[in-house]
């Protein structure tokens, strides 16, 4: 067998390693501590959210907008992530009454959402597509960061362990 055939399993091995490294550490923002704002909830212009109550136990933090394609793809694993897992929304970027449609439509998976019509969290966080899910822990700590729709593989492989692990802590 030659040399060049007994190392290409090894360098594809090295490749996935490092992409998922770079997946689980890689952040396109200045921070990977969830920024705490206030900012008006997405059911309730008057109403205001604290995005620090997001950290109060490990969560999933959604970014979506009604004009995300993407995230329409997002959402049915959002829903069953909301079955036993906290998921928090983000409407990044969006008209508030086109939010609200999409989510009656598509139903709402969310503990809370907040209406970020600014994108502020999302440009402290670097996120310049969506949909964007992070999982934080009890301390605002951003442990994983996934760009694009989720997907099964991702929910049981990653999120699930990495939540679970995260609790235990």
């Amino acid at each position: 067998m030659a040399m060049t055939e007994i190392l290409k399993p090894v360098a594809a091995t090295l490749a996935l390693i490092a992409i998922a490294g770079n997946v689980l550490v890689s952040f396109n923002g200045n921070t990977n501590q969830w920024p705490v704002m206030v900012l008006p909830a997405l059911a309730t212009a008057e109403a205001t959210v604290n995005t620090a109550t997001f950290a109060s136990e490990p969560a999933v933090i959604n970014f979506w907008a009604s004009w995300c394609v993407a995230c329409r793809e997002d959402h049915p694993l959002l829903d069953q992530l909301s079955a036993d897992l906290r998921v928090f929304g983000v409407n990044h970027l969006d008209n508030r009454d086109d939010a609200l449609r999409w989510l009656a439509y598509f139903g709402d998976p969310y503990v809370s959402s907040v209406y970020d019509a600014n994108g502020r969290i999302g440009e402290a966080l670097g996120v310049d597509a969506l949909p964007v899910s992070l999982v934080i822990d009890a301390a605002g700590v951003i442990h994983y960061r996934h760009l694009g729709p989720l997907d099964k593989k991702t929910v049981e492989t990653i999120i699930r362990p990495l939540i679970e692990d995260l609790r235990r802590k």
